[in-house]
C-alpha cells in the first residue's frame, strides 16, 4: 500500500493496531510513544489521532488524554449491514468493466493472501484483504457509491480474519470463485458469492462471540476482547446474548 504523506501512514499504522486488538478500547494514545514507535515527528500522529477521533475510534478523556474507544457493538454491526448492502450494489456495476488486466491483479492479491494465511500473519491479511475488496469495487465506475463504502468502512471494527481465523480457508475458496466469476462477467453469480462469503464470514464471527459471553475464560488473548471486557460479560452476559440474537437476526441468520 502505497502512502501519499506520514500522516496517511500513521492514520492507517494506528487504526490497523485498533481493528486488530493489538491496541484495545481504553489503551491510552501517547503522541511521543507512536512517534518513536512510527519513526516519525509528532505532527503527523497528532493529525492521525485527530483524523480517528472524527471517526469514533478514539476519543479525549478529560485528565488523561487521549484513548481507543469503546465498541458499541449494536453501532458496528448495524453499520456493517448497511456497508454490505452497498458493496452489493458496488460490485454489481463493478464486474461489467473487469478486464483481463484486473483478473491477473486479483490473482496476484488472491496469491498474498494465501502466503500471509500459511505464514499466520493474520494481522497483514486483514490490510491486503480488504484491498482484495477494494479493487474489485473501484472498478466501478460510480464514485459516490465507492465514497459510501469508504466512510462506512472508516467506522466499521469487524474484522473476521483474526476474530474467526478458522473460516479463512472457506473464505479463499469464495476468493477465488469470485474472481473467476467476475471474468466470466456473471453480475447476478458475482454478487450471490459476495453475499454468501460474508454472511458466512459474519456468522463464523458472530459464533466466536457468542462462545465468549457464554465462557468468558475464553476473553484471555482473544481478538474478541477488542469488543469485549471480562467484567462486561460476568455483569451483562444475559443482555450481551440478547444483543447478538439482534443482530444475527439483522443478518438473517438461521
Amino acid at each position: 500500500m502505497q502512502f501519499t504523506t506520514k500522516k496517511d501512514y500513521a492514520y492507517e499504522q494506528i487504526k490497523n493496531d485498533i481493528l486488530s486488538g493489538k491496541l484495545l478500547p481504553g489503551d491510552k494514545l501517547v503522541i511521543r510513544d507512536l512517534a518513536k514507535q512510527y519513526d516519525m515527528s509528532y505532527i503527523p500522529i497528532r493529525e492521525a489521532i485527530s483524523q480517528l477521533f472524527h471517526e469514533g475510534l478514539v476519543h479525549s478523556v478529560p485528565y488523561t488524554g487521549t484513548r481507543v474507544a469503546e465498541v458499541d457493538i449494536e453501532k458496528i454491526f448495524e453499520i456493517t449491514a448497511l456497508r454490505y448492502e452497498v458493496e452489493d450494489l458496488c460490485l454489481r456495476t463493478a464486474v461489467p468493466h473487469i478486464t483481463p488486466a484486473d483478473v491477473a491483479a486479483l490473482y496476484e492479491i488472491f496469491e498474498e493472501l494465501q502466503t500471509l494465511y500459511r505464514a499466520g500473519d493474520l494481522k497483514r491479511y486483514m490490510v491486503v484483504n480488504h484491498s482484495f475488496y477494494a479493487y474489485l469495487y473501484d472498478r466501478s465506475p460510480y464514485s459516490h457509491i465507492r465514497g459510501q463504502i469508504d466512510e462506512l468502512y472508516k467506522v466499521s471494527r469487524t474484522n473476521t480474519s483474526l476474530v474467526a481465523p478458522g473460516y479463512i480457508p472457506k473464505s479463499l475458496e469464495q476468493h477465488r470463485e469470485l474472481i473467476q466469476l467476475a471474468e466470466q462477467g456473471d453480475v447476478n453469480g458475482a454478487v450471490l458469492c459476495h453475499r454468501t462469503q460474508k454472511r458466512e464470514a459474519l456468522r463464523a464471527v458472530f459464533g466466536v462471540m457468542r462462545d465468549v459471553v457464554l465462557h468468558p475464560q475464553l476473553l484471555e488473548g482473544s481478538p474478541v476482547s477488542a469488543f469485549y471486557r471480562r467484567e462486561s460479560i460476568e455483569n451483562d452476559q444475559a443482555a450481551l446474548l440478547r444483543q447478538l440474537d439482534r443482530l444475527e437476526e439483522l443478518f438473517s441468520f438461521s
